[in-house]
């Protein structure tokens, strides 16, 4: 089991396994990503997520729409990598993903409720190393 030193090591891994997971089940990964742990709650920010076709039909409502659903689709088929992914870096089980993502944006955000505050393990351990 890997340990962290720090709470930005945790996100930057987290942020870096759903980067891995976009890029091998989506195509391409985003081309920013940011992770965010605010006690049991892990919140990612992708931006710049839509493929270069994506891009260029992003207009059409038909597309949006279609593009959303296959997102939506892909992720759900393979979330389970993503939440044992997380599970085996936290060492906490993942209780439920929550996504959302605007085509017009090109922006996706995934909330993952967690079964234990991963945030107190930092501050603990900020306490006893001061």
């Amino acid at each position: 089991m890997v340990q962290f030193r720090t709470k930005g090591e945790l996100e930057a891994a987290m942020g870096n396994a759903v980067l891995k997971f976009e890029r091998e089940y989506f195509g391409r990964g985003p081309r920013e990503i940011s992770t965010h742990m605010v006690k049991d709650l892990v919140l990612i920010r992708q931006r710049g997520i839509l493929t270069p076709a994506e891009e260029q039909v992003r207009n059409n409502p038909e597309s949006v729409e279609l593009i959303q659903r296959l997102r939506e689709t892909l992720l759900r088929n393979n979330q389970e990598v993503l939440r044992v992914t997380l599970q085996n870096l936290t060492q906490a089980q993942v209780l439920a993903l929550y996504t959302d993502l605007s085509v017009e944006h090109s922006e996706k955000f995934m909330v993952f409720t967690f079964d234990q505050d991963l945030e107190a393990r930092f501050r603990r351990s900020k306490r006893h190393s001061g």
